[in-house]
């Protein structure tokens, strides 16, 4: 019996792997595109390619493989602690971060030549100055301690990922910012915003210093120290990190969510001279209540403690779009391929799957896009040239200006001296965030764009 009933389950597993019409074409668990079919060449099956890609199409798009996989996760959440476990990024290396004005160190002093019999110079007393009590912790800091699942950290119902600082990168970054400042800066105001993980402004120090990681709120203050005076910062960690405690990053994403970038919006308008447009002065609206599970929780093997508390993506309307029409078309949005879209900044995403629930702001990551308001008309033109963070934070700008613009550094031919000439742009944000800065992989896009 035990024989035949083992048989039984490994001839439904093989008649199931034949039913080409339920195989998957992609992942939504992993957000992926699973493998193709081979495509046959007598060169492939001389040197075997053919065969061993018809292996990996068979074992990828298998009808089962998610549920056996998900099987798998919450069996092994069942294995107990398992302490620090840095599956991948484990053997990472960080540099010190330099202080921006480092202190000047002490010296041995003058050798004592005085005679051995002269009377010592009286000394005054020393008074210790008391120590200023540190400030308490904003209400949202993490303090409990967590571990690695992947390369992610996990702490109570929230992922955290993980920084580690680039002496050469992030000088690198420094002289990539100067550099554009000086062909753009006389044509254009520039900005910098370098956007935190969630880990620097969630997690209390001695956490980050449990992860191993480097502290990136200091690599935040190095960049600033390094940047031409020129270049107007806009320095969001502080403003995060007072807010802590409410709900400006997702737990199962890297991102943060449109509520973090009006808290970098705030910074912003700050430095312009602006008051800030109220929440309350917006439309807002929920998507993916409870559904959404994002990056973190797929690069930490779908941890089932990330899949019992899921986000939900909150975004607030432009007041100058319209809301209430589903059909509204209030931005314009250039692809990849060249293809160009009549779009929604804020978009309905529920025709996609639940792990593409940050994609409702901007368009997501395009090369090239756009928005008129009609409500002003001074000519003011703003170019954001972005990562994926600048997605959620681009519905704030674009109510002070006439035109909105914004490039994905990672896919645009775009120049700022292009945008500048063609479209009047006065104000030019570079965005990223501080690993993108620091990695050393963005200055060649940022030169090409600040040409």
């Amino acid at each position: 019996m035990k024989i035949a009933a083992f048989i039984a389950v490994l001839a439904g597993m093989g008649i199931m792997g034949l039913l080409f019409f339920l195989r998957p074409e992609t992942s939504l668990q992993e957000n992926r595109a699973l493998t193709k079919f081979p495509a046959y060449s007598p060169e492939s099956l001389w040197d075997g390619s053919y065969f061993s890609g018809i292996d990996t199409w068979y074992a990828d798009t298998y009808p089962l493989r998610e549920t056996m996989i998900s099987a798998q996760k919450r069996l092994e959440s069942h294995y107990g602690w398992r302490g620090v476990q840095l599956i991948s990024g484990g053997n990472v290396v960080a540099d010190a971060v330099p202080t921006a004005a480092p202190e000047p160190e002490a010296g041995a002093g003058p050798e004592d030549t005085a005679a051995p019999d002269a009377a010592p110079t009286p000394v005054p007393t020393h008074v210790p100055t008391p120590a200023p009590t540190p400030a308490a912790a904003p209400s949202g800091t993490v303090h409990a301690l967590g571990e690695f699942n992947g390369s992610i950290y996990i702490t109570g119902n929230a992922a955290y990922g993980t920084y580690y600082f680039s002496q050469s990168g992030a000088d690198q970054y420094i002289a990539t910012m100067n550099q554009v400042y000086q062909n753009i800066g006389g044509k254009v105001n520039m900005y910098v915003m370098n956007v935190p993980q969630s880990s620097a402004v969630m997690l209390d120090r001695d956490v980050i210093a449990d992860m191993g990681c480097s502290v990136e709120s200091d690599a935040i203050d190095y960049i600033a120290a390094g940047l031409d005076p020129g270049i107007g910062n806009i320095k969001v960690y502080d403003n995060l990190l007072r807010h802590n405690a409410e709900y400006i990053y997702f737990r199962t994403d890297h991102h943060w969510t449109q509520l973090g970038a009006y808290y970098a919006y705030q910074v912003f308008c700050q430095l312009k001279g602006w008051e800030p447009h109220a929440l309350d002065q917006f439309r807002m609206r929920e998507f993916g209540a409870g559904s959404y599970l994002g990056s973190y929780y797929r690069t930490a093997n779908q941890s089932p403690q990330l899949a019992a508390d899921p986000d939900t993506v909150q975004a607030w309307y432009p007041m100058c779009v319209n809301a209430d029409d589903p059909n509204a078309r209030d931005m314009h949005m250039v692809q990849q391929d060249g293809s160009e879209y009549d779009w929604r900044i804020i978009n309905d995403m529920y025709d996609y799957p639940d792990s593409e629930w940050y994609c409702v702001f901007s368009a997501a990551d395009q090369p090239f896009c756009s928005l008129h308001n009609p409500d002003i008309h001074d000519g003011s033109a703003i170019l954001l040239v972005k990562d994926s963070y600048g997605n959620a934070f681009v519905p704030w700008l674009v109510d002070h200006y006439e035109y909105t613009y914004w490039v994905d550094f990672r896919y645009t031919n775009e120049t700022v001296s292009h945008m500048v000439e063609t479209y009047g742009v006065q104000d030019v944000i570079f965005e990223s965030a501080t690993f993108n800065a620091t990695s050393g992989l963005v200055d060649g896009e940022f030169l090409s764009i600040g040409s």
